[in-house]
């Protein structure tokens, strides 16, 4: 999104929208492995995450001893299977829409990576 310069009222506008937890973030993920479930179907994902840093990387995980809380919405889209040329399914991906509902580091990867995505 282009808004101008940094200091334009649009991006000092749209700074605020995010700062007060007013703009919605939503993105679109495209996952391999099992399906997440049956097209329209809504899940909320929760679970307690904890960022460890080194050498200018951060990793991420799921924490059940300490981390913030981090909620993550789901909604299935599509399903898709990638048939071989010999007529035998090799592959299944989920198309999803996802919204984190929390702002922490790498929570929609660890998240979906928990489901098996």
């Amino acid at each position: 999104m282009a808004l101008g310069t940094q200091r334009s009222t649009s991006a000092n506008y749209v700074l605020a929208q995010f700062a007060g937890r007013l703009a919605i973030k939503s993105y679109h993920c495209l996952c391999s492995g099992n399906v997440l479930g049956s097209i329209g179907s809504k899940a909320v994902r929760s679970a307690r995450l904890s960022s460890v840093s080194a050498d200018d990387t951060t990793r991420t995980f799921i924490s059940t001893v300490d981390g913030q809380e981090a909620f993550t919405l789901l909604l299935v889209k599509a399903r898709y299977h990638l048939i071989g040329l010999d007529g035998t399914q090799e592959g299944s991906f989920t198309f999803a829409e996802v919204r984190p509902l929390t702002g922490r580091t790498h929570q929609i990867r660890v998240h979906l990576a928990s489901l098996g995505r």
